[in-house]
């Protein structure tokens, strides 16, 4: 009797884990880190977006400022060279390394103009 219910209990135990396995690889395991693609989004989504220059003639008469000066952007010591987030919401970081210092930069997101320090 105790034989046969370890014959049972063993054949029981093998059945779930090979049924686990399966459900396992058809939910995407494949034995890939599922941190992988979630590495790839946080990169992309912290990529920098290309800063659209403007002269000052184009920013006075499309982005005409408030308060007298435009604001400056803020540089990041973590970020790589050239990149800086926008003053204004939602502060998205743009890679002005083709822009000159104190030049003129749109936020495409804000359509507002502020200084590449």
């Amino acid at each position: 009797m105790k034989m046969k219910s370890l014959k049972i209990l063993s054949v029981s135990t093998i059945a779930l884990f090979v049924l686990g396995t399966a459900v396992y690889a058809q939910q995407g395991g494949h034995g890939t880190d599922s941190r992988i693609g979630s590495i790839g989004r946080e990169r992309q989504e912290n990529a920098a977006i290309e800063a659209k220059a403007i002269t000052k003639a184009e920013a006075d008469k499309k982005y005409p400022m408030k308060g007298g000066t435009y604001p400056l952007g803020q540089r990041d010591p973590t970020a790589p060279s050239g990149v800086v987030t926008s003053p204004y919401p939602p502060h998205e970081r743009y890679d002005c390394s083709k822009v000159a210092h104190g030049g003129l930069v749109v936020d495409a997101k804000a359509n507002k103009v502020f200084v590449y320090p």
